[in-house]
C-alpha cells in the first residue's frame, strides 16, 4: 500500500502537468528555447525592436555597440548576467536560465529564456510558481499525506490485533481468570496470546489449588476455636467453683495460675476466630446510622477505658454530620481497635484526639495519640497480619491483628485506612475514611 500510494503521489501531479500542457494551459520544457531560437532572424531583420513578439518568459536586454542599455525588461541580477553574457559571453548563476546574443546593425540584442514548464496564461504566470516548483509541491504534499494516512490505519490495525491482549491484561488485573483470551491475525501476536492463555489456565489452576487450601484451613481454624470453648468453659467452670470453697494459701495461688491460663487461652480463641473470620470477610449487616449517635455510642464506651489509665479523651465533631449505612457493631468495634491501640501507645497523662468531619461524600474519622508515632516499618506494614512494632508488647495479649481486623472491616466497607505521623503531637494518626 505504502508503494502503491508513494507511486500515485508522483504520478498524479505529472498527469495533471501533462493534461496542462495538451491542454495549451502549459509549455513543454524546451518551449521557450525553440520558440526564442525561432525568433533570432526576425529580430535580426525588423528594424523595431517594440514590433517583436517575445515569447512566454522570454525576456530581452537592447545595447548599442558599446554595450550601453537603450532598452531592456530585465532588472536586478538577471539585468547584470545579461550584460555579463553580452561582453564575454559566459553564463552564470541558475542553470536553467539561458541567454542568446542576436547581433543587429548597430545594436545588440540580449535574450534571456528560461528552460522549463511555464503557464502560458499571463495572469498564472505571475502569480503563481512555475508547473514545476508546483509538481514537487504536490508530489512531497501528496507523499506526507499518503504516509499519515497509512500510519493511522496500521496504528488501528495493530490496536485492533493488540486489544484481546489488553483485554486479557485488564482481566486478570481485576482477578478475574475465568475467561476466554481471545486471537490475532498477526502470528506473532497469536503466539504471545496462546503463552498468555496458558498461563492464565495454569494460574488459574493454582490459585483455584490454593484458594481451597486456605479455606479449608479457615474452616479447621473455626473449628478448633469452636471445639476449644467447650473444654474451656467447663475449666473456668470449676475453678469459679474451687474458688467458692475454703482453699489455703498455695491453692489459691494455684487457682489464680489457672484463672490466669484460662483467661489467655480465651484471648488466643478470641484471635483464632478473628483471624478465620477476617480471611473469609465479615457478613455485613448494612443499616442507616447517625454519625452523631455512633459517635456518642464510642465515647462512652471509650471513656471508661481513659479513666482507668489517667489518659483524656479529646472528641471533637464536625456540624451535619448526616447518617452512613454502615454495620454498627464492626465499624464500633474498628475504630475501638484503632482507639485501644492509641490508648497504650499514649504517654502517662497525655490526650488522646478524636476529630469526626465529613468532606466530599466521605467520612473521615481521625484518631491521633501522642506517643512516639509510627515507624517507617509500621507506616508499610501495621496492616498485615500479625505486625508489631513493638515486639515487647507481645506479653500484654497483643498478636498485631487490631490495625489488620480494623483494615478489613473499613474495606468492606469500600473506605480505606490511612496511617501517618501528626505534624502536630509527633504521635501516630490513623483516619478512617468511609463513603457516605
Amino acid at each position: 500500500m505504502l508503494l502503491i500510494g508513494l507511486t500515485g503521489s508522483a504520478a498524479i501531479p505529472f498527469s495533471l502537468i501533462l493534461v496542462g500542457a495538451e491542454a495549451g494551459l502549459i509549455t513543454y520544457a524546451d518551449y521557450s528555447e525553440r520558440s526564442t531560437k525561432n525568433l533570432v532572424p526576425v529580430i535580426s531583420a525588423t528594424p523595431n525592436l517594440a514590433e517583436v513578439q517575445l515569447p512566454v518568459g522570454c525576456q530581452y536586454l537592447l545595447l548599442d555597440k558599446s554595450y550601453h542599455v537603450i532598452d531592456t525588461s530585465l532588472e536586478g541580477s538577471d539585468l547584470d548576467r545579461a550584460m555579463e553574457y553580452a561582453i564575454s559571453g559566459k553564463i552564470s548563476g541558475n542553470l536553467n536560465t539561458q541567454y542568446l546574443l542576436v547581433n543587429r546593425e548597430k545594436e545588440y540584442v540580449v535574450l534571456q529564456y528560461y528552460i522549463g514548464t511555464q503557464f502560458i496564461n499571463d495572469w498564472l504566470y505571475h502569480h503563481f510558481p512555475s508547473p514545476e516548483i508546483l509538481l514537487y509541491t504536490l508530489i512531497g504534499i501528496n507523499c506526507i499525506t499518503v504516509c499519515s494516512i497509512l500510519t493511522a490505519k496500521f496504528a488501528k490495525n495493530m490496536r485492533a490485533q493488540l486489544s484481546p491482549l489488553f483485554e486479557a491484561t485488564k482481566q486478570i488485573s481485576q482477578q478475574n481468570l475465568d475467561f476466554e483470551v481471545g486471537h490475532s491475525r498477526i502470528s506473532e501476536f497469536e503466539d504471545v496470546l496462546l503463552s498468555f492463555s496458558s498461563m492464565k489456565d495454569h494460574l488459574k489452576s493454582s490459585l483455584e489449588k490454593q484458594w481451597s487450601t486456605e479455606q479449608l484451613q479457615r474452616k479447621q481454624i473455626a473449628a478448633l476455636a469452636h471445639d476449644l470453648k467447650t473444654p474451656l468453659t467447663v475449666i473456668q467452670g470449676n475453678i469459679d467453683l474451687l474458688s467458692e470453697t475454703t482453699l489455703d494459701d498455695e491453692q489459691q495461688l494455684y487457682a489464680g495460675y489457672i484463672t490466669e491460663s484460662a483467661e489467655q487461652i480465651g484471648a488466643y480463641i478470641k484471635t483464632l476466630i478473628d483471624i478465620a473470620r477476617t480471611s473469609a470477610g465479615y457478613q455485613l449487616n448494612l443499616e442507616e446510622i447517625e454519625i452523631a449517635n455512633l459517635m456518642e455510642q464510642i465515647e462512652a464506651q471509650a471513656n471508661p477505658l481513659f479513666l482507668t489509665k489517667g489518659i483524656r479523651l479529646h472528641m471533637e465533631k464536625g456540624t451535619c454530620l448526616g447518617t452512613l449505612k454502615a454495620d454498627r457493631l464492626l465499624l464500633v468495634r474498628a475504630i475501638m481497635n484503632v482507639i485501644d491501640n492509641a490508648l497504650d501507645y499514649s504517654p502517662p497523662k497525655g490526650t488522646v484526639s478524636v476529630n469526626v468531619q465529613k468532606q466530599d461524600c466521605f467520612l473521615l474519622i481521625s484518631i491521633t495519640d501522642e506517643g512516639s508515632g509510627f515507624t517507617l516499618e509500621a507506616l508499610h506494614h501495621a496492616q498485615e497480619q500479625f505486625f508489631m512494632g513493638n515486639k515487647s508488647r507481645t506479653s500484654d495479649m497483643h498478636f498485631g491483628m487490631g490495625l489488620y481486623i480494623t483494615s478489613s472491616i473499613i474495606r468492606q466497607h469500600n473506605g480505606q485506612l490511612l496511617l501517618k505521623n501528626s505534624d502536630k503531637t509527633k504521635g501516630a494518626q490513623v483516619i478512617v475514611k468511609i463513603p457516605c
